[in-house]
């Protein structure tokens, strides 16, 4: 057992019935270059809880907590994106999913689109 400190008091663990879950920590929602940074929202947000994780993600592998990314991509056809008057299309018009875009190295991304720039997890919290 594991105690977390944590508020409002300490929380126990088992680290062998736990799971570490990092959810869409992805170039399109953190990176300048991103999807998120393209349409003109701040991403202030996303580097510092992006810079808060490095340390879990350290004290989780020295544990031997497993660490599960998620990651919110597409295929690169969009055919699971849904209906095009669907809600997820609908929301993600102005984000201009799908698009292809300059990543900052140079390469050719394409937003919210798997196997791309914008998909990979933030640099500082690679696996």
């Amino acid at each position: 057992m594991i105690k977390l400190d944590a508020r409002p008091e300490p929380v126990p663990i088992e680290p062998q019935r736990t799971a570490l879950l990092v959810i869409d920590m992805q170039n399109d929602f953190g990176s300048v270059g991103g999807m998120f940074d393209l349409a003109g929202l701040d991403i202030s947000g996303i580097a510092a809880a992006a810079g808060a994780t490095r340390p879990v993600l350290s004290a989780a592998r020295e544990a031997g907590i497993p660490i599960v990314y998620v990651k919110m991509e597409h295929a690169p056809d969009l055919s699971d994106v849904g209906p095009f008057d669907g809600p997820h299309w609908i929301k993600h018009i102005p984000m201009r999913v799908g698009d292809t875009v300059t990543a900052p190295d140079g390469s050719e991304g394409r937003i919210l689109v798997s196997g791309t720039w914008n998909t990979e997890i933030l640099d500082e919290l690679t696996p």
